[in-house]
């Protein structure tokens, strides 16, 4: 398998247990702890709502114009606040933050998983 990353850590170079170099982006969003998605929530609420406060109180531009303002910012802070999530849960697979729970769950799911199908000729290592 290709892998996207040259530089991406090893077992033995992070301070926690190391369960998967790449792992699959549903397995980033199922291992997500409640903490990062209150850390998504706060971003995709706070970042709009502080703006929204700071410019009732100095306004900057005409108040007809904040709905097209908002309607950029939520989804962008929306999106923000995912990658956020997702890079704190990302860094679990990867050792570099606390991931117990997630390495046990990890080892139980991968013993139970069939093994990887080969597909015949791509599957050689030349």
């Amino acid at each position: 398998m290709v892998q996207f990353f040259s530089n991406l850590p090893d077992e033995e170079h992070v301070p926690y247990k190391f369960i998967a170099t790449e792992p699959h982006v549903k397995d980033i969003v199922r291992y997500m702890r409640n903490e990062d998605y209150y850390l998504w929530g706060a971003i995709a609420t706070g970042f709009p709502a502080a703006h929204w406060i700071w410019e009732r109180t100095v306004p900057s531009f005409h108040p007809k114009v904040m709905p097209r303002v908002m309607a950029v910012q939520i989804p962008f802070f929306f999106t923000c606040g995912f990658m956020f999530a997702a890079q704190r849960s990302l860094f679990r697979f990867w050792g570099w933050r606390e991931n117990g729970p997630e390495a046990v769950r990890y080892a139980q799911e991968t013993a139970a998983r069939p093994p990887p199908a080969k597909k015949g000729w791509q599957d050689n290592d030349w």
